[in-house]
């Protein structure tokens, strides 16, 4: 099938104009290179506009009120793509299974079917694939009266049943959307293997980074206002800062041992996690939140050392971190616990820590190092783990 032949609609769970940097997004965005794509926003529902008055949705009245200018053309370096915003829709996590919760689901993907209707109308759209992110409760939206798609793929990119607050009608929902995929893919090889459990092949597409975005070789970008006050060096962590996923009690460990340097970490985080597990007494714990993708170089750039202090449990067993070539791109030491299959494939090239213990000592090393062609081997890996690549991957499926 040539790129030409066919458009592309996708749905995730991230918006477009979201601040965390976001698989799903980096696909349209090389997807959109050599096709038409249309983004379509997770819906915001009636609670996030009239009760939690939630800022993006009260800008898009026209859109999730009267279903008027839902259209916004999406432009960066190397193309642009449509964004898509549906209508306000019901709230439903909090409803048990069974008749209501299934007639309120209905309501709301049917406001998924009237967008992708629209989409082919005012588009003049012949053929499409349709690629479902993490969100499996707006898998089957297609009405029989619109042109269907040529191929349905759903993609997973977290243990669905981890999370309780998705998990709870989340596990059925993936399920039957891995039922009626045409294409099914998995971020990582935990993912793939828990997946193919229900009977399907399973496609591992593992995240990637956007090398050009990363790239710090031709231009030192310019210093944070931030670091202004940090002493020593700096040990970076970025991302979703959760409890599910990080083992506070290994930062507190690493905040002890370096004293002298200062521990960043980048991303939203819970301020009651923080003093759950005492975090708050440390002087050299820095959290500055969420800082835009384009903003991490950065501080990566200024950075000594970056870490991946996750967990081990059933979750991270599941991940495929999208910070690991992001750190890769800018040649810094990484040092991880070993959580996944999928970051132990990077044994070669970064310290893999078997303890807590085992984790502060790696941290003095890779503070030591100084090596030139260390730096060089790490970038090369990142740019062998790009979007170009992984969609070429999906392309190549289909």
């Amino acid at each position: 099938m040539q790129d030409q032949e066919y458009d592309v609609i996708i749905i995730g769970l991230s918006r477009w104009d979201s601040s965390l940097n976001s698989s799903v997004l980096n696909i349209a965005k090389e997807w959109s290179k050599t096709n038409r794509v249309f983004y379509i926003d997770r819906p915001f529902s009636i609670k996030d506009y009239y009760l939690k008055r939630e800022k993006e949705a009260i800008q898009r009245k026209s859109a999730v009120i009267f279903g008027e200018d839902i259209y916004h053309t999406v432009k960066f370096q190397d193309g642009e793509f449509v964004a898509v915003t549906p209508r306000l829709s019901l709230p439903i996590n909090f409803i048990p299974e069974g008749k209501l919760y299934d007639k309120i689901l209905a309501f709301n993907k049917k406001l998924i079917g009237e967008v992708i209707s629209r989409i082919i109308k005012d588009y003049n759209v012949k053929s499409y694939v349709f690629l479902n992110s993490f969100i499996p409760e707006y898998f089957d939206v297609f009405p029989n009266h619109i042109l269907q798609p040529i191929y349905k793929l759903y993609r997973s990119s977290d243990d669905i049943s981890q999370e309780s607050y998705i998990a709870r009608h989340g596990v059925r929902m993936e399920l039957e959307a891995l039922r009626i995929a045409d294409i099914c893919l998995a971020t990582s090889y935990g993912l793939k293997e828990k997946l193919e459990k229900a009977g399907k092949v399973v496609h591992r597409i593992p995240n990637a980074v956007d090398f050009k975005m990363f790239d710090v070789q031709q231009k030192a970008p310019e210093k944070p206002k931030d670091f202004e006050g940090f002493e020593g060096k700096i040990i970076l962590l970025t991302g979703n800062i959760s409890q599910l996923r990080i083992d506070y009690e290994l930062i507190a460990a690493l905040c002890k041992d370096q004293i002298k340097n200062t521990i960043l970490i980048i991303g939203p985080y819970s301020k009651n996690d923080i003093e759950k597990y005492g975090l708050n007494q440390y002087n050299n714990l820095k959290f500055i939140g969420l800082k835009r993708v384009s903003e991490l170089k950065n501080y990566l750039a200024y950075s000594d050392c970056a870490i991946i202090p996750f967990l081990l449990n059933p979750l991270t067993n599941g991940i495929y971190p999208l910070k690991i070539n992001e750190y890769l791109a800018l040649g810094l030491p990484v040092v991880s616990t070993k959580f996944s299959k999928d970051i132990i494939d990077f044994d070669s090239i970064i310290y893999l820590a078997n303890d807590k213990k085992h984790f502060l000592e790696l941290v003095r090393s890779a503070l030591l190092e100084n090596s030139i062609e260390k730096r060089k081997a790490r970038i090369l890996v990142s740019q062998g783990n790009t979007w170009e690549k992984r969609v070429a991957e999906i392309k190549k499926l289909l």
